[in-house]
């Protein structure tokens, strides 16, 4: 008795981890996108702090392009979260 709880208990360990690379591995591309949408909030956090920086010393065509590059990569990141959303909802069904 123990001998088959033991071979069942081997199987479904040696199952388990490729269940896992199914379910984890299958929303890759939303994860992919989160990722490079949290990474263009971080580049636009950055630039909207150098923008401010550039103003308050009174590099003001500095702090417009800063500013712009901020909305960029907000933007971007918006695109990102939308692809990520798709991903999930295509996944999902």
């Amino acid at each position: 008795m123990r001998t088959v709880y033991s071979l069942g208990l081997a199987a479904f360990l040696m199952a388990s981890p490729a269940m896992a690379q199914v379910v984890i591995g299958g929303g890759s591309d939303a994860a992919r996108h989160e990722q490079n949408a949290q990474q263009d909030r971080s580049a636009a956090r950055h630039d909207a702090a150098q923008a401010q920086r550039d103003a308050a010393v009174g590099n003001y065509n500095g702090a417009a392009r800063n500013q712009r590059d901020a909305q960029r990569e907000m933007g971007a990141a918006q695109n990102q979260e939308r692809k990520a959303d798709r991903d999930v909802n295509v996944l999902g069904r």
